[in-house]
C-alpha cells in the first residue's frame, strides 16, 4: 500500500528505530481498516459492490444466486430486478436493455402483438437473465420472443483468416471476436511433441504465449 504510517511522522523522528518499529507493527492493522473502509464505500453502489453488498441486495430482492455465479453475474441480476419499472413504453424498454446488455447489444420491436427482443453476442451470458426479466414485466397481451443473435458475415469482414483460425467454427458464430496474436513459432521450439500432445491448438496459440 502507498500509505505508510512512517510517512505521517515528522522527518526528524522517521530515522529512529523505535518509531520505525512502532509504525511497522501498526501498518497491517491500518491497512485492514483502510481496506474495510474502501469496501464499505464500494458496497453502497451496486456497480462496485462486492459479495457483502450484493448479498444484501439479493436478500432484499429475493434473489437466490447460483453456485457458479461470478460477482458480475450477480450484479447483473440485481440491476435487472431493479430496472423493472411498470408500466413502461417501448423506448423505456430499450433503455433498460441497453443498461443491462451494453450499447448496441440488444434490440426490441413490437409487431402484430409480438414483442421480439434480440440479445447480441457480447451480452450472451446475460441472455437467461434478460429472458427472465421480460417474462416478469412483458404485458400479457403480447407474445414474447427472445432471440440470441450470432455473428454474421458482416461482422467477420474485419478479420483475417489467421485471426479467425484462433476460433472453432462454433466460436466464430457465437463468441465476441478479438484480433489475437498467435504464439510465435520460436516459443514452441523448446517443447517436445509429448509436451504439446495434451494441449489443444487454441491453447497453444494463446496460453503458451502467456507462459
Amino acid at each position: 500500500m502507498d500509505r505508510k504510517l512512517i510517512n505521517y511522522l515528522p522527518y526528524v523522528v522517521r530515522d529512529y528505530a523505535e518509531f520505525q518499529g512502532i509504525t511497522g507493527a501498526e501498518q497491517p492493522e491500518f491497512e485492514t481498516a483502510w481496506a474495510t473502509a474502501d469496501d464499505l464505500l464500494a458496497n453502497q453502489f451496486i456497480k462496485t459492490a462486492g459479495n457483502l453488498g450484493l448479498s444484501r441486495w439479493e436478500k432484499i430482492l429475493g434473489i437466490t444466486p447460483k453456485g457458479t455465479d461470478t460477482l458480475d453475474d450477480r450484479r447483473f441480476r440485481v440491476l435487472a430486478r431493479l430496472n423493472e419499472e411498470l408500466p413502461y413504453t417501448l423506448p423505456q424498454l430499450r433503455v433498460i436493455l441497453e443498461n443491462l446488455c451494453g450499447p448496441g447489444n440488444s434490440s426490441a420491436e413490437v409487431t402484430d402483438y409480438t414483442l421480439l427482443v434480440k440479445v447480441g453476442v457480447a451480452a450472451k451470458k446475460n441472455f437467461e437473465d434478460v429472458q427472465n426479466l421480460l417474462e416478469r414485466v412483458a404485458p400479457v397481451n403480447l407474445v414474447l420472443e427472445v432471440q440470441q443473435l450470432f455473428n454474421i458475415h458482416e461482422t467477420l469482414k474485419g478479420f483475417t483468416h489467421a485471426q479467425l483460425a484462433w476460433y472453432t467454427h462454433y466460436e466464430v458464430r457465437t463468441e465476441e471476436l478479438q484480433a489475437h496474436v498467435p504464439t510465435p513459432y520460436g516459443d514452441l521450439l523448446p517443447l517436445t511433441h509429448g509436451q504439446l500432445a495434451g494441449i489443444s491448438n487454441k491453447s497453444i496459440r494463446k496460453e503458451m504465449k502467456n507462459g
